[in-house]
């Protein structure tokens, strides 16, 4: 049976404040403190045993377990648990990798992402074969998904060659744009850039974003494109805004003024001034 050690340390919590005599502000500062005593505190409830102990001696099966266990409940996932899992990596890090793997259910895209974050924090290396696997197949936006687009980010030159690849078998056009994101952070490729630009010219719902993406590619071969599209009847203010960023980042400098009176962005801002 799981135990809410939240609730547990709240009753601690309180206990504390009836009997200390010091106000609510003041025991608020002594919490964090509070609380790692309490780690080490022996717990009737435990069999004697501290918060710290009681994970300490579980393997690294049981303590992956567990954590599945909490993350199906609706109980927060205790710290101490979190803390052994990170001071066992080399061996609850296959087992992580492979819960995120094969997790389904209905808290099943939950589940993965508290898993990317944990291998993250735990400093292990990311499995970004699967990450981009799970990108070029995804429909459209979920919480697992933007988190693996951000593993992908840092996943550096040596995968590059294995986005690039995802980017032309794309399942879908958000996983296509995820992954053409990755792309612009990782370093220059004319691939990545023809990419980029293919989608500026000939994708308009989503120009911003494009511009965006040529502006953190940094090859100035786009300021010609960029700059034209500052020119263009019935431009949109957002898409101006975005535009004329990836103009000066690429060390353009825009000298074209447009009046957006009657733009709905624009007049929400002007609102917002006022």
């Amino acid at each position: 049976m799981l135990i809410d050690f939240e609730t547990k340390f709240g009753k601690y919590l309180r206990e504390y404040m009836d009997g200390s005599g010091l106000e609510d502000d003041e025991v608020e500062e002594q919490v964090p403190d509070l609380y790692l005593k309490w780690l080490d505190m022996p717990q009737k409830w435990l069999s004697g045993q501290s918060p710290n102990a009681y994970f300490e001696a579980m393997d690294a099966a049981e303590l992956v377990t567990m954590l599945g266990q909490y993350m199906l409940s609706d109980m927060t996932v205790p710290g101490p648990l979190l803390n052994r899992i990170a001071d066992m990596n080399e061996d609850t890090y296959p087992l992580l990798v492979s819960l995120m793997q094969n997790c389904e259910g209905e808290k099943g895209d939950q589940i993965r992402t508290i898993i990317v974050k944990l291998i993250e924090e735990m400093d292990m290396p990311r499995p970004f074969a699967y990450y981009i696997d799970v990108v070029a197949n995804a429909a459209a936006p979920s919480e697992f998904s933007e988190a693996c687009v951000e593993e992908l980010k840092n996943a550096g030159e040596d995968y590059k060659q294995s986005v690039i690849n995802a980017y032309e078998k794309a399942q879908s056009p958000y996983a296509a744009d995820c992954l053409l994101d990755i792309l612009a952070d990782m370093p220059y490729d004319e691939r990545s850039y023809e990419f980029a630009m293919e989608k500026f010219l000939y994708s308009p719902a989503n120009k911003a974003f494009y511009a965006s993406c040529l502006g953190k590619l940094g090859s100035e071969k786009a300021l010609p494109y960029l700059e034209e599209a500052l020119r263009q009847e019935g431009i949109r203010y957002y898409d101006y805004v975005s535009i004329k960023n990836a103009v000066e980042e690429l060390g353009g400098e825009v000298m074209i003024e447009r009046d957006f009176t009657g733009d709905k962005d624009y007049e929400s801002l002007i609102n917002m001034e006022d």
